[in-house]
């Protein structure tokens, strides 16, 4: 697959995956393929050397969770992952009570507009952190802006962007694969600049303590910023089995406080994590590294009810988690 770059070999790994687990038909795959790759040509090399072959339901371990003690499943004053699938993506309302939403004209370095989605924290006294929240494979759909909800429902001021905002953004590319194309002809130098305009539109915003979550892909470009060159506003990070960049050893070099939620049975990405952990280590900062047990990719998305991909319990240990390190490194 030399002639597709990181981000489009990643895009197709996860659709034979999903062929691979029968979410998806055969055609479907070929499909999406051949829209990424752009060529039918190119789409059947690159399967005729991938596995294709169903894969059994993984064995799981019962000693691989260590989450902090006050991470179970207990009434929290903020918003967490809903205990069944949802088919709206929506959780927390855009006039719930406790946040403000917008939708302010981000621009990117070259001009374009970021489709940029805010929500602010209505019952805070003076500035709060921020969180840059960075959306799947499927750009910002409801889910994702649901998820900056819950962050300002927490008490930071969220915001996402659309990375193939000049392209429409999920909004006009509702075909998966149509956006995953599109996504896929961008590369991390060009992404990296969004992710910094974005960071630079938040950072007045707030008291000056910036976070980053994302998910799937957007785990993939939180340990690209972080492997980058990130701001020093960039105080933690949390990428949610995120697939790991060529140039993971200059993790380093890093000054951000990383918390890496991995899946069981996402071995392709969960694999990684001990390379991970040991450049973290080299760079000294506090950091965890957790694989939830009994589950998959995107195990924390409530809209992916296929394949019973959604696990309520470990979606919710996982946010709550996620928001005990804002609250710690962020504060």
């Amino acid at each position: 697959m030399d002639e597709l770059n990181e981000t489009q070999r990643y895009f197709i790994e996860e659709h034979v995956e999903d062929y691979r687990d029968g979410l998806i038909a055969r055609r479907e795959l070929v499909r999406r393929v051949t829209l990424i790759a752009g060529s039918a040509a190119l789409a059947t090399t690159v399967l005729a050397a991938c596995d294709l072959s169903p894969r059994a339901a993984p064995a799981t371990s019962p000693t691989v969770y260590t989450p902090s003690a006050s991470a179970g499943l207990v009434a929290q004053p903020y918003a967490t992952p809903p205990a069944n699938p949802t088919t709206d993506g929506i959780t927390v309302k855009e006039t719930d009570p406790r946040i403000s939403v917008s939708r302010p004209d981000v621009r990117a370095a070259d001009g374009a507009s970021l489709m940029a989605y805010v929500a602010t924290p209505v019952a805070a006294s003076g500035r709060v952190p921020g969180v840059v929240v960075i959306h799947e494979n499927r750009g910002q759909t409801e889910h994702i802006r649901d998820i900056v909800r819950r962050v300002a429902t927490a008490g930071f001021v969220g915001i996402n962007i659309d990375l193939s905002a000049r392209d429409g953004g999920a909004a006009k590319l509702t075909d998966q694969a149509a956006y995953n194309a599109a996504l896929g002809k961008r590369s991390t130098a060009d992404k990296l600049s969004d992710h910094d305009a974005t960071i630079a539109y938040l950072l007045p915003l707030t008291s000056g303590a910036v976070g980053a979550v994302g998910f799937c892909f957007g785990g993939g470009e939180v340990w690209n910023i972080l492997s980058g060159a990130p701001p020093a506003a960039l105080k933690a990070a949390v990428p949610f089995y995120g697939p790991q960049p060529s140039n993971y050893t200059e993790l380093a070099k890093v000054k951000t406080a990383v918390f890496a939620v991995y899946a069981e049975q996402d071995t392709r990405i969960s694999g990684t994590a001990p390379q991970m952990e040991e450049q973290l280590k080299k760079a000294g900062v506090p950091y965890q590294i957790t694989v939830y047990p009994g589950v998959n990719h995107a195990f924390h998305n409530d809209t992916n009810a296929a394949g019973d991909r959604y696990n309520a319990a470990q979606a919710q240990k996982a946010w709550v988690a996620t928001i005990e390190w804002f609250r710690r490194y962020l504060a």
